[in-house]
């Protein structure tokens, strides 16, 4: 008999805990850890933390595929495989631990529940799992776009067949393997015919948005090198009225309201200089102006939006010099920290059912330590209002960034600076939520002024506030995006039509057009997200309009890093800049390849599937002739010897595609306690397959590396003592392919592990006279720890023990269970665990769930805060 009756499949950690918390709350159960996954009553929640699987590399479908050759091209999987991802870094083998806790679960339950985003990937990722492991049992879907109680309750009671999904599943899974045989076949094909034209680069990739990401950017450059400056100039009036205020000249418009002016250029401007001065001196000459028309009508304008992730990309680019990629860092940090929701979002809207939450998560704020800006935001805050964010039609698989409740309003005064920074970007937006719409009154006025047989127009417009309403929270003066001339206009006098105003002045202002900028970071981020605006073709330029754009929000960024990795891009300034080879590249390649039009014929037949007026095979069997025509046609897309000039490492050559070593501004440093030689340190790119990348210290003398974490240098781990690889090998218990390792502990003797940790084994057991004790009949008390009485609160299955702390200022107390998950830890109190929180160091229970416990002189924090478990991020895996 089933052991449980619905098992939850969670797309992300952060879900599957809140929904755990939301079932023991509706239940009265009690929520247990059980390792890698929940179980509430007879429910079990299980996450897989985004995509557990991964389409297979060409060669794991024929061995021949590791070489590179024409003639195997085009590479068309029938049918496609998957794999379980490897993980990296300290996650090593995660996906595979993930995976098997699911695995073992699904013949345990009733019914399985998939709990992915809301979207079609979300989609993608649950199914494809259960495909993989050979799911029986009869799914359903629970789609919920918010996880607070509300949104949750509701969408368990309205949970439908997995089956009537199966649009969205198939539409991602069309563009997932449309991608790989692109991807593959034309990065392959481009490689080898520009080597052919003397490339001396290792491979060209080709991908469907990085490609024209970077044709983006090369089009750009192309338009500021052929750029050339033109002057053009406007005669304006000043009327002698009080206010006085000034209109500038317009060109001539036909009946249909369009510009039919032979004086100016096909842009509407004046080049003239000759004709601008008679224009003006006609003005002086009648010495007055007729009012043709003056509207004046009010209007208000809202708070802007919370943040999506590409907005809040774009004004840490603008404001802070961030790129892309450090801004979508920091607010992952802020999101593990629980200080902000999750941040990989295309969303600005809200949850109308979050609203409820606004009095709470305004006065938590009030409680922390934000700058004296905030006091006067927060006090005229009003949570009743209800801006037009809230709005559950426009919320996607997930809503904006928010700010969220501070069980601990101290724990912002720990940020670092720039963390700081984006959260205060962050709350500051959420604030404005609650503040009134700004008002306004909006005047707009035509003008005839010139000689009788040579009347000339001219317009004038004029805003005054009346209400400032939101503007005045953080004291904001004037439009990001408000026009200059509308600006400095400001309020204009009354005016009738037919009123005769007289002038005071008459003239001409002179300009010169200004080269195109280039992309930043964040500019560029946004033109991703808006790429309808680069497409010349209606049709397609409206289905790109009503998309997403190119890439999504979780990628974009990434996208952007692997043409700087590459070499395809360099940055300076925090300006983008393309590379020769880049140019060449892009300007050889066809339109279908480096505009953005083949990704709208992609979302036209993506939008078939999953309105299931066509079928996934169509969409293959439409990509596959289309690929094998690209592919035959690369033969001509270089030409012989193009590339040679850059194959000798100049300037150019160098940035091609190749790892770039830069130099940074982080200086070399030596262990705690000893100084290191204070020199710059360069970062080294690592090479898929061959190295990760690195710090090492520009001095030749010092020679010394660190690791890269999260694009920062830290101390390598001290070397630890390598496994005794002449001892007896004994069969691993658990994956039953590895043989246990007799491994050193750090604090004295020995232990067993498998040697199949690589593949994601993490069976482990005591030593006992230099033989594994492969049943578990022993336990062992590492020094410095005492086991106690005191049941862990938490998991209600391990008990507490006590451990000496590594920076050797004292003790804390830890689960005995923490190898199935449980990550409870809490402060030691004069020998005891201090379960109430008592100590400096925090620690304890908090409304009903265990609280951090922050060990002294340590960067890393682990536990649970706000009732959500806090992992170490940076400190290296345990050995």
């Amino acid at each position: 008999m089933p052991k449980f009756n619905r098992l939850f499949i969670s797309e992300k950690a952060d879900a599957a805990k809140k929904l755990a918390a939301f079932l023991a709350k509706k239940t009265g159960k009690q929520c247990v850890s059980r390792g890698g996954y929940f179980e509430v009553g007879d429910d079990a929640i299980a996450p897989m933390s985004g995509h557990l699987l991964e389409q297979v590399h060409a060669h794991e479908y024929d061995p021949k595929y590791k070489d590179w050759r024409l003639a195997d091209l085009p590479i068309i999987p029938s049918p496609f495989k998957l794999a379980i991802k490897p993980g990296e870094g300290q996650y090593k083998g995660a996906p595979k631990a993930k995976v098997d806790v699911i695995r073992r679960l699904l013949p345990e339950c009733t019914t399985v529940i998939g709990f992915g985003d809301p979207d079609a990937e979300g989609q993608l990722l649950q199914d494809e799992l259960l495909i993989f492991l050979g799911n029986r049992k009869p799914v359903m879907r629970l789609w919920a776009q918010a996880l607070d109680d509300t949104t949750l309750d509701k969408a368990l009671s309205a949970m439908k067949p997995n089956e009537q999904y199966i649009g969205f599943y198939e539409s991602a899974l069309s563009r997932s393997q449309s991608d790989w045989l692109y991807g593959i076949n034309l990065t392959r094909a481009c490689t080898i015919h520009a080597q052919a034209a003397g490339a001396s680069w290792r491979v060209t990739n080709i991908g469907r948005v990085q490609t024209p990401t970077l044709a983006l950017v090369v089009n750009r450059e192309l338009e500021i090198r052929n750029f050339k400056p033109v002057d053009f100039h406007v005669p304006y009036i000043g009327l002698a009225t009080s206010p006085g205020f000034k209109a500038v000249w317009i060109p001539r418009e036909n009946d249909k309201g369009d510009v039919d002016d032979a004086r100016v250029d096909s842009e509407g401007r004046l080049l003239d200089k000759a004709k601008a001065d008679a224009i003006a001196a006609g003005a002086r000459q009648d010495g007055a102006a007729v009012v043709l028309k003056a509207e004046t009508k009010p209007g208000t304008e809202a708070a802007p939006l919370p943040f999506s992730l590409s907005s809040l990309q774009a004004l840490c680019s603008k404001n802070y010099g961030l790129s892309a990629a450090d801004t979508l860092k920091i607010a992952q940090s802020l999101y593990m920290k629980a200080l902000t929701s999750y941040p990989r979002v295309d969303c600005d809207y809200l949850p109308e059912s979050q609203h409820a939450d606004a009095p709470k998560i305004l006065a938590s704020l009030g409680k922390a330590q934000l700058p004296t800006v905030f006091t006067t935001a927060l006090l005229g805050a009003k949570p009743a209002l209800k801006s037009k964010a809230w709005n559950d039609t426009n919320v996607t698989a997930h809503h904006a960034i928010v700010p969220i409740h501070l069980d601990n309003p101290g724990e912002v005064a720990g940020l670092s600076d720039i963390e700081a920074k984006v959260y205060y970007e962050i709350v500051k937006r959420y604030i404005l939520q609650f503040w009134p719409v700004a008002k306004f009154n909006a005047t707009d006025v035509l003008l005839s002024c010139g000689p009788t047989d040579a009347k000339e127009t001219y317009k004038a417009r004029g805003k005054v506030w009346t209400d400032d309403g939101w503007r005045k929270a953080f004291a904001i003066q004037k439009d990001a995006d408000e026009d200059e001339e509308e600006a400095a206009s400001g309020a204009l006098p009354a005016m009738s039509k037919g009123q005769a105003l007289p002038l005071a002045i008459a003239g001409v202002d002179s300009h010169r057009t200004k080269e195109p900028k280039r992309f930043t970071d964040g500019t560029l981020i946004i033109a991703m997200k808006n790429i309808h605006l680069y497409v010349q073709d209606p049709e397609y330029r409206r289905r790109l309009k009503e998309g997403v754009g190119i890439g999504t929000e979780a990628t974009r960024s990434t996208t952007i890093d692997g043409l700087k990795r590459n070499g395809f891009l360099t940055e300076e300034k925090k300006e983008l800049r393309p590379s020769e080879v880049a140019i060449r590249i892009i300007t050889s390649l066809p339109p279908s390849m480096r505009t953005p039009d083949m990704t709208a014929m992609w979302q036209q037949l993506n939008e078939e599937v999953m309105a299931r007026r066509a079928r996934h095979p169509d969409f293959i069997a439409k990509m596959v002739p289309w690929v094998t025509k690209l592919v035959a046609e690369s033969a001509n897309f270089f030409k012989p010897g193009q590339f040679s000039d850059l194959a000798g490492g100049g300037a150019n050559s160098s940035s091609a595609g190749k790892p770039r070593i830069t130099e940074t501004a982080h200086k070399c440093f030596g262990e705690v306690g000893k100084p290191g030689c204070g020199s710059p340190l360069k970062h080294i790119p690592g090479v898929s397959g061959k190295y990760r990348s690195f710090f090492g210290c520009s001095n030749a003398e010092c020679k010394k590396g660190f690791l890269d974490v999260d694009g920062a240098p830290k101390e390598r781990p001290p070397a630890v003592d390598k496994p005794d690889e002449n001892a007896p090998k004994y069969a691993c218990p658990s994956c039953k392919e590895g043989s246990m390792r007799k491994i050193p502990r750090k604090d004295g003797g020995f232990f067993w592990g498998c040697g199949n940790y690589k593949s994601g084994c993490k069976s482990t057991c005591n030593d006992v006279d230099g033989v594994p004790d492969l049943e578990g009949k022993t336990s062992r008390q590492a020094p410095a720890q005492q086991t106690s009485e005191h049941l862990c609160p938490q998991c209600q299955q391990g008990h507490l023990m006590r451990q000496a702390r590594r920076d050797k200022t004292g003790y804390f107390w830890g689960c005995s269970d923490w190898r199935n998950g449980c990550k409870a830890m809490f402060s030691d109190l004069e020998g005891q665990p201090d379960l109430e929180g008592k100590s400096k160091q925090g620690g304890g229970w908090r409304n009903g769930a265990p609280v951090l416990t922050k060990p002294r002189n340590s960067g890393h924090a682990s536990g649970y805060r706000g009732g959500r478990a806090v992992t170490p991020q940076m400190a290296p895996p345990r050995k």
